[in-house]
């Protein structure tokens, strides 16, 4: 998934393999030291961000690239002169200039790459390429990093170089990414009646999962955030849990709880009303910037109070153990005594969620209830123009 934390897991792994990084930089008593030691002596591992490479739109050549310049000293000047051989460094130099250098007139290009037609054999090339690069280790890992994030084509261009150049014994590819995601970009490439998983796995042996985190210790240990009671309270913890965000998206929610509770700290625009001033603030705002940021569709919705915002409320309600306790402080008339504390609580339930949907109401908008709208509305606008936690699911149902 996207912000699971792939990203930071395969950078450690790539550090405990970097032979510069003292022991004292990373030491942890869960770390066997033995095995980090036979690491580094037996492994050489380079890592390669996809992403941020496909501007140069030829994979073979921004892998050989990164390759050159992660391990410059290993290599010597023949290895890395036929090396480059293989790389079309008119249009690199092009991309990587955006067409402020172009050097694509025939005279130049062949000037540049006049030796491109002698390599017959590119495996041979590449082969040559790693043997040197791999020099006294067992294996050479690479490290494939946000492929799921590249364009179709160079997503695509990138699997089909490692099948085609870097197969070989003593080569291993890990690659970290969001196996649905990739599988959506390989469909996109070859058309959706393709299909994207029997293609990946055709490149891939081995597939495990990060465990999933715990929010509590996330948030506390790592962050060093609290659910305090205020904003960044039960609501938002329930709010995680239920859309079982990542730690992107943690990172995002609670951030922008922080900036919105500023506002209401700033704003006097409500009156004092436990019921609704604590509906909007508490409940509400938590519950509509979550929806944010897993499903924009929904978020409107529930912004504008429709029936569907009416049962997302419902829905949230019923797993929300802090929305439960909120219900549990309303008085209710003319209750039946006779009924059990859970028929009570589904009646309390129900009277926070029509003095919600209550808000929206003709005249009731224009009444005191409905002065509660106006601070809803101010922090809805403010989440609407929100752009960086837009929901990659916004046309999910």
């Amino acid at each position: 998934m996207w912000g699971s934390g792939k990203t930071v897991f395969i950078k450690q792994l790539c550090m405990l393999a970097d032979k510069s990084i003292s022991a004292e930089e990373y030491s942890h008593a869960s770390l066997d030291q033995d095995a980090i030691d036979k690491l580094r002596d037996t492994q050489k591992v380079f890592y390669f961000n996809a992403w941020s490479s496909d501007y140069l739109g030829d994979a073979l050549s921004a892998i050989l690239l990164k390759l050159i310049a992660e391990d410059d000293e290993g290599l010597n000047a023949a290895a890395i002169n036929r090396v480059m051989k293989m790389i079309k460094p008119a249009e690199a130099l092009k991309k990587m200039s955006q067409g402020a250098i172009d050097v694509n007139a025939e005279t130049k290009k062949e000037l540049l790459v006049k030796n491109i037609k002698d390599i017959v054999d590119r495996h041979e090339a590449v082969n040559n390429f790693l043997d040197r690069l791999k020099g006294d280790s067992q294996r050479i890992v690479f490290v494939i990093d946000e492929l799921d994030r590249c364009k179709p084509s160079f997503a695509v261009d990138i699997l089909e170089v490692m099948k085609h150049y870097f197969i070989r014994s003593d080569a291993t590819f890990l690659i970290a990414t969001n196996t649905k995601e990739l599988a959506h970009t390989v469909q996109k490439y070859y058309g959706y009646n393709f299909d994207g998983y029997t293609y990946l796995n055709r490149f891939f042996d081995y597939t495990y999962h990060l465990n999933k985190i715990n929010i509590e210790q996330y948030t506390q240990a790592t962050l060093g955030w609290t659910f305090d009671g205020g904003m960044v309270s039960g609501v938002a913890s329930d709010a995680i849990n239920y859309f079982k965000f990542e730690m992107r998206e943690i990172n995002a929610y609670i951030s922008a709880l922080r900036l919105i509770e500023n506002f209401f700290d700033n704003s006097r625009t409500y009156a004092s009303d436990q019921m609704h001033d604590g509906l909007v603030k508490y409940l509400l705002v938590p519950l509509a910037l979550a929806l944010k940021i897993k499903n924009n569709g929904n978020f409107i919705e529930f912004a504008n109070g429709t029936e569907k915002g009416v049962k997302i409320l419902r829905d949230f309600a019923q797993s929300s153990e802090e929305i439960k306790d909120f219900a549990r402080s309303i008085e209710l008339k003319d209750v039946d005594i006779t009924i059990g504390d859970q028929e009570i609580l589904t009646l309390q339930i129900s009277k926070l969620i029509e003095a919600y949907s209550s808000m929206f109401k003709g005249e009731s908008a224009r009444n005191s209830i409905g002065r509660y709208l106006r601070p809803f509305q101010s922090v809805i606008s403010l989440l609407s123009s929100y752009t960086t936690v837009v929901s990659s699911e916004e046309n999910d149902s």
